[in-house]
């Protein structure tokens, strides 16, 4: 039997501690957090969710701008995590003082003050490491990087303010800060050994802790923290993911401009047939469908879900965990989650579009790879 936990968190409205925001995440009454046999942790319903109706508002432990040229870009995030908004090339920039890299800006002098001492962390290791990763491993290894760096970094002023921290009100029962980092699915069993491999050289070479990178943590528990970084991250996109049935003509999701880690909403399954879209409260876009709200800046780059149909009690809330309009049938959307999530998708909809087995040609076997 699954083990329920129920979760009624309401925002808190703390100010933020030291440049770390301290909102708790809204949670939907008539959702809890499961756990399944095969699955894992889950997301269930415990009473009917109307269509459109808000499941969960998450806020992002790390996150980073991923965009091809900052200077010209108009999609950076300003780098106070109490903040997170859209800092547009027209606006008035605050820079790093020590030039580190030009893709961290504030939108102002009070988010850059607010955020010196967590950006103090991370200043010295972007400034070093930035160029040689980069030119070396390319730009997703840098991003994949730099969030483990950020994640450390909000672990970091956490330790510093520890006794405020605790004071902070939450559910006995639910999960925050670094101990939700610490409590998310991945492990080095998850990945190939190749993969593996890959990234303990990395760990080793940029992520010791060190002078620069001061965090105290064992090399084993970084190559862990990568592993969990990579099967839980988000990317952020300009609109919806998980719209279905898809519109007709489809819009597709739009160009990504950052990733993040939330450790609430991570406990999202996938499914090919989701019962819960999401989307980034941090991007002023248009709409892509006329039931899309428009969400204005300065919401502090939060993860939203939204009941996409209604939700009947017991059912499980799945998000997607792509964009449905690039990976239609059944065959193109399994090998993009065996690739990039390691598992076979067993959803309804998956299931009932497999072909007949005279239909099917023996021709390799399955996860040999792994």
């Amino acid at each position: 039997m699954s083990q329920v936990v129920h979760i009624t968190l309401e925002p808190s409205g703390l100010d933020p501690v030291d440049g770390i925001p301290t909102q708790q995440p809204w949670i939907h009454p008539h959702l809890v957090q499961s756990n399944d046999p095969i699955k894992g942790r889950q997301f269930r319903a415990t009473g009917l969710i109307p269509k459109g109706a808000r499941l969960l508002v998450d806020h992002p432990y790390a996150i980073i701008p991923v965009v091809d040229d900052p200077v010209h870009s108009d999609h950076l995030l300003c780098s106070s995590p109490a903040c997170n908004c859209p800092v547009p090339r027209n606006l008035d920039r605050g820079s790093c003082p020590n030039a580190c890299i030009a893709d961290v800006v504030w939108c102002s002098s009070t988010c850059r003050d607010a955020d010196r001492p967590r950006h103090e962390f991370e200043c010295t290791w972007l400034k070093r490491f930035s160029g040689p990763i980069r030119a070396k491993r390319g730009e997703y290894d840098f991003g994949m990087l730099w969030v483990i760096v950020r994640l450390l970094a909000t672990r970091q002023s956490e330790l510093r303010h520890a006794p405020t921290i605790e004071k902070i009100p939450s559910a006995s029962r639910w999960k925050l800060g670094w101990d939700a980092i610490n409590s998310l699915c991945g492990s080095s069993d998850t990945w190939s050994h190749d993969q593996v491999r890959s990234w303990t050289v990395l760990v080793k070479k940029y992520l010791q802790s060190s002078p620069v990178l001061p965090h105290g943590l064992s090399t084993a528990r970084i190559l862990q923290l990568i592993c969990q970084e990579e099967a839980n991250s988000f990317g952020l996109y300009p609109r919806e993911t998980g719209i279905f049935p898809l519109p007709n003509p489809p819009i597709d999701r739009g160009e990504q401009f950052a990733a993040a880690v939330y450790p609430t909403a991570a406990i999202a399954n996938h499914s090919c047939l989701p019962n819960v879209s999401l989307r980034c409260l941090s991007f002023s876009g248009s709409p892509a469908h006329p039931n899309q709200m428009i969400h204005k800046p300065n919401d502090g780059g939060r993860m939203v879900f939204t009941a996409s149909r209604h939700i009947l009690p017991g059912e499980e809330c799945c998000i997607s965990y792509f964009d449905l309009t690039r990976f239609v049938d059944v065959a193109s959307r399994r090998e993009h989650l065996r690739k990039s999530f390691r598992f076979v998708c067993q959803c309804e909809r998956c299931i009932s579009e497999e072909p007949s087995e005279e239909n099917i040609e023996w021709n390799a076997m399955p996860l040999m790879d792994l």
